[in-house]
């Protein structure tokens, strides 16, 4: 029963000793497959093997793929380790992030639009919204994110500079979570994804650490890779908003801290925020279900590598507010609200079990067991009304056995 609790927006059942979910409730958060001690939900992930068919295979790892090391592996080992594995390139985001972060700085001070602006990094906090916010939805931010625009841009790169078909060429990104890579596959933001698949990292972390540990002490001083920069990037707390006025920006993890904002949104409770930067997982990316280490000691292996390895980071902020302009860093288009099932299309029928629903729920326990196979007293009336769990099902009405 853990995962039916777990579950922030109540999509996970237990009907006939088996477990179900309503696929339009899900918002790719993980929180099951953390929470559950089986390991029954398997995520549709990628395998490398599933990238022979492109010529040309680029590696774009998530920032926190650098952190599930020790600190003494520098992040120049892990590109190279990659290279080892079969990836021709690999394409870090950092130059990307750094760009958007000041693009974004400048659009909020150029443009008095509606307040505050949600970051649309996290996948699952935008299907959250579409899923139970669906009035907030003209808050999301337009802007595209890293990891998408880091993969149009190497693509074009090295579609141009080996001379062979984009359509050869494979993007490959290396993902903390499971909503990254729905997000990949079946993106809400866009009609196609310019990234062609994605390996989870706990998965890429065993293939790659034996080749890291035979470049221990072979690492010569200053190497670097062409498009590498380190410093902390979009996924870990408080990056963006250290670029604008942080009295008007607020940073939130963890879903249930999310909700609490947004429903202070919805009330008309939150004033003087322009920014809001929010993470499904605890303390960010670093916390997604496919991260291997600790998240805390993930988050103290970022703070200490970047001091370690920093370098800055240089751009034409001429030539990056020209691409602006050109809405080259924005989404292709609109987020829409995600189709959610009702108690009934029809009106009419729809209050009738609307009121059935209330009537069910007054004769219930209110202890939120989950004995009956929903998550709450509440969801449980739901489900009874619309004819999908019976009164029954509830312990407190199952008939005696006597």
């Amino acid at each position: 029963m853990k995962c039916i609790k777990a579950c922030p927006t109540k999509a996970i059942r237990l009907r006939h000793d088996k477990i179900t979910y309503f696929d339009d409730l899900c918002v790719d958060c993980g929180a099951c497959i953390n929470v559950c001690p089986e390991k029954v939900f398997v995520p549709v992930i990628d395998e490398i093997s599933d990238f022979e068919k492109f010529e040309f295979k680029i590696a774009i790892p998530s920032r926190i793929l650098y952190t599930q090391f020790g600190l003494n592996i520098h992040p120049i080992q892990v590109h190279h380790a990659l290279k080892k594995i079969g990836f021709d390139a690999v394409v870090d985001t950092s130059k990307v992030s750094h760009e958007m972060s000041f693009v974004i700085s400048e659009h909020l001070k150029t443009n008095p639009e509606v307040k505050p602006i949600i970051s649309s990094f996290c996948p699952s906090l935008i299907r959250l919204i579409q899923v139970n916010y669906p009035n907030l939805m003209e808050l999301i931010s337009t802007f595209d994110v890293p990891r998408e625009i880091t993969a149009k841009e190497s693509k074009r790169k090295y579609a141009k500079e080996k001379g062979i078909s984009i359509n050869k060429i494979g993007a490959i990104f290396i993902s903390p979570c499971p909503a990254m890579v729905v997000s990949i596959k079946q993106p809400a933001e866009k009609e196609k994804s310019w990234i062609d698949g994605a390996i989870a990292i706990k998965d890429i972390y065993n293939i790659i650490l034996p080749e890291i540990i035979k470049t221990q002490g072979n690492q010569e001083s200053g190497e670097t890779d062409e498009y590498f920069f380190y410093g902390k990037g979009w996924g870990e707390i408080d990056y963006v908003p250290k670029y604008m006025d942080s009295e008007r920006c607020l940073s939130i993890t963890g879903i249930d801290n999310i909700m609490m904002v947004l429903n202070d949104i919805e009330d008309s409770k939150l004033r003087n925020v322009d920014y809001i930067e929010a993470f499904t997982c605890t303390q960010g990316c670093i916390g997604g279900a496919f991260c291997f280490e600790n998240p805390y000691i993930s988050r103290h292996h970022s703070i200490m590598l970047e001091k370690r390895h920093s370098e800055p980071i240089a751009f034409n902020e001429t030539e990056i507010l020209e691409k602006y302009k050109e809405k080259y860093y924005f989404l292709g288009h609109q987020i829409l609200p995600r189709p959610k099932r009702s108690l009934s299309s029809d009106l009419a029928t729809s209050i009738k079990r609307m009121k059935q629903k209330e009537k069910i729920y007054l004769k219930l326990p209110k202890k939120d067991c989950g004995l009956c196979g929903a998550p709450t007293c509440e969801t449980f009336a739901q489900d009874c009304a619309q004819g999908e769990a019976d009164l029954t099902d509830c312990i407190f009405f199952k008939p005696s056995s006597h």
